[in-house]
């Protein structure tokens, strides 16, 4: 699933490629997307509207139009935006098609998204989902005394569960967990109401370190298949760090890379 900084990327392209451009032309026919909007209603809300703003909280993506309402996006599992030439054919697995104008020429911005698991939602409002987000790691930072004070809460949950409760931290996701739990020294399974204000500090220079470093991989490589990451899937290896063979976990339904040398259980 894209994450903080796959979406941050995303948005930035989207950016590069939509802002202060007029929607000539809008394709679509999948209702499942759109909803809850008919494809038709869809189309017509957009077509001939000039984006103003393109915005980003978490993992959901604001855009909003010059007619005052907002296109919420979010990419699911599988989705991401592609630019193409304006003549172009449709590219597979393409779910909505929005052809631009921008200083006099012509594109299309492709939705792709094999899983059909991302969403468009147009709103005159923010929606509640985009409401209930926590703060945003990269553009809010983490404030250690309010994430403290939520996690005493959770005195059932693993710190790994916490961190990716979008109303907790906007945007963290399984594998950027991961990756700011190893560079903390944090076992995943450590109880969060059990971690300690150093603690907390490792975990949000984690998270600034894992962010940032995605980031700088995505602005090099672009959206790749490749793993890139120092533990996360890599369960059976070596750490890097230290030697020990990482081992794997499920929490909250999710696959969770640790290793039981250098990361300490707090309980």
């Amino acid at each position: 699933m894209p994450e903080l900084p796959e979406v941050e990327f995303t948005r930035k392209n989207l950016a590069r490629w939509m802002l202060h451009a007029r929607v000539a032309s809008v394709k679509t026919n999948d209702t499942r997307i759109v909803r809850p909007e008919k494809p038709r209603a869809f189309v017509r809300a957009l077509t001939g509207r000039t984006v103003d703003r393109i915005e980003r909280r978490g993992k959901w993506m604001k855009v909003t139009l010059d007619d005052g309402r907002y296109l919420f996006a979010h990419l699911g599992m599988s989705g991401w935006f592609e630019h193409v030439g304006s003549g172009e054919a449709p590219l597979r697995f393409e779910r909505v098609s929005f052809e631009v104008e921008k200083r006099g020429t012509r594109s299309r911005v492709v939705y792709v998204d094999s899983r059909r698991w991302g969403r468009m939602i147009l709103a005159g409002e923010d929606i509640a989902t985009w409401r209930a987000l926590g703060p945003d790691p990269l553009d809010d930072g983490v404030d250690l005394e309010r994430l403290a004070q939520k996690l005493t809460r959770r005195k059932r949950s693993s710190i790994k569960e916490a961190l990716m409760d979008q109303t907790i931290l906007a945007g963290v996701g399984n594998i950027q967990a991961i990756e700011a739990l190893w560079k903390a020294g944090i076992d995943p399974c450590s109880t969060a109401s059990a971690i300690s204000t150093s603690d907390l500090e490792e975990i949000a220079s984690g998270l600034r370190w894992t962010i940032q470093r995605t980031l700088e991989d995505l602005e090099k490589s672009g959206l790749v298949t490749e793993n890139l990451f120092c533990i996360y899937g890599r369960q059976g290896e070596p750490c890097p760090r230290c030697g020990h063979t990482l081992e794997r976990v499920v929490l909250g339904g999710r696959a969770t890379t640790f290793c039981p040398g250098c990361q300490q259980r707090r309980e």
